[in-house]
């Protein structure tokens, strides 16, 4: 009895002593390289503003406790209309921002905590340009700086930043390989619609940075809300102006997100237009039968087209996928490439049907076990029970 009383002492101490080394501070990424579960964000923002209430000089300590709140979601205050594209959903952080302005004035991470507080707000990038001469290594205002020029259409000092983004070496190698095949498969001159971070950065790097597939032309839905940015990007690439403004109501905006690809497709030039699998779907639903998957992405089409051919080729021929199997580097955003790794579920699971309905059963039980697999990794085993248990 003494001694099965010992051994339930020792486990209950055990227990909170690894509940007490979970109970620490730790540096928290943007979500675009690290995302964690939301309660993590939640203990962690009660973590750092005891750091911060410790010592309210302490400026990486109000880092991580902006970025902390920032990653949470607060129920009711993150909303898929208008006001989340606005500043309103940085409403919250407003008051972490003042008193970093109080504490730590001076410091790096003051100066770019205003800058991405203020949701690509032109007016502040000194804040911007000053967090970079104070951490020039610091990679998170180096891509900023080519979000910056991307809007502001200073494609020289994109370039350069994206550059200087490269040179440091501060990126997933998964993410960098999912968004090469992503390019890898696309026609000659295509316009890509992309819609996060994860893609669009990666995206951005390949092209200037490693220099593949220049000739394609990146757009950021996100970005395109920003009237005097789309305005330019629809002249340079010859495509008609809106006959609304997208940021007056949430009506015009839904109007926006139904439309905005179909309208790119219009340019004078002809050129292909796709939208990456990563685009959700209030931008794809209203042309869903428009839309033909090429792969990791769709080629949007007025007219009927078989795509079939185009996805064999890409998935088989021009996607190099052995990173799927084997994935060797040490990368902290291990998680946040199996979630972009999940969208091969749509191209192997499509592969996997057209095999099975033409009597390749090998093929089709092969397509269908990568599938299963991505979609394991992804935490999308029930999108892939959909799909596979659909008639």
């Amino acid at each position: 009895m003494k001694k099965y009383l010992f051994f339930l002492f020792l486990f209950s101490m055990m227990i909170i002593t690894g509940n007490t080394f979970a109970q620490v501070p730790e540096k928290i990424y943007g979500k675009n390289r690290v995302l964690k579960p939301n309660e993590y964000y939640l203990e962690q923002m009660e973590l750092w503003k005891k750091e911060v209430d410790k010592d309210p000089k302490n400026a990486d300590a109000w880092y991580n406790y902006y970025r902390a709140n920032r990653n949470a979601y607060i129920k009711g205050q993150e909303k898929n209309t208008l006001d989340a594209k606005g500043v309103s959903r940085f409403d919250r952080l407003q008051n972490i921002v003042q008193e970093m302005e109080k504490n730590v004035p001076d410091s790096y991470e003051y100066n770019f905590v205003k800058w991405l507080n203020g949701n690509n707000d032109a007016s502040l990038f000194p804040f911007l340009e000053k967090a970079h001469q104070l951490s020039p290594k610091s990679s998170e205002p180096i891509m900023s700086l080519v979000f910056y020029y991307e809007i502001t259409g200073d494609y020289v000092q994109r370039d350069k930043s994206i550059a200087g983004f490269y040179n440091i070496g501060d990126y997933s190698p998964g993410l960098l390989n999912y968004s090469y095949n992503m390019l890898a498969g696309l026609e000659k001159d295509a316009i890509v619609f992309t819609e996060g971070d994860k893609d669009t950065e990666a995206t951005f790097i390949l092209e200037k940075g490693y220099g593949v597939r220049d000739d394609v032309r990146l757009l950021n839905v996100n970005l395109l809300l920003i009237a005097d940015y789309r305005e330019r990007i629809f002249k340079e690439l010859g495509i008609p102006p809106l006959d609304f403004d997208p940021m007056t109501n949430d009506a015009n905006f839904e109007k926006f997100r139904q439309t905005i690809i179909e309208q790119v497709a219009k340019n004078k030039n002809g050129r292909p237009v796709y939208a990456a699998v990563t685009v959700s779907a209030p931008y794809t639903a209203a042309i869903k039968e428009k839309l033909y998957l090429t792969g990791l992405a769709s080629l949007f089409s007025n007219t009927k087209i078989n795509a079939t051919a185009t996805l064999i080729k890409n998935v088989e021929n021009v996607y190099l996928l052995d990173y799927l199997k084997e994935y060797f580097p040490k990368d902290i955003s291990w998680g946040n490439v199996h979630s972009m790794n999940g969208n091969y579920l749509l191209p192997f699971a499509a592969l996997s049907r057209y095999y099975e309905l033409s009597g390749d059963a090998t093929k089709a039980a092969d397509y269908k076990e990568r599938a299963r697999k991505v979609a394991a990794d992804a935490d999308r085993l029930t999108d892939f029970e959909t799909i596979f248990n659909a008639k």
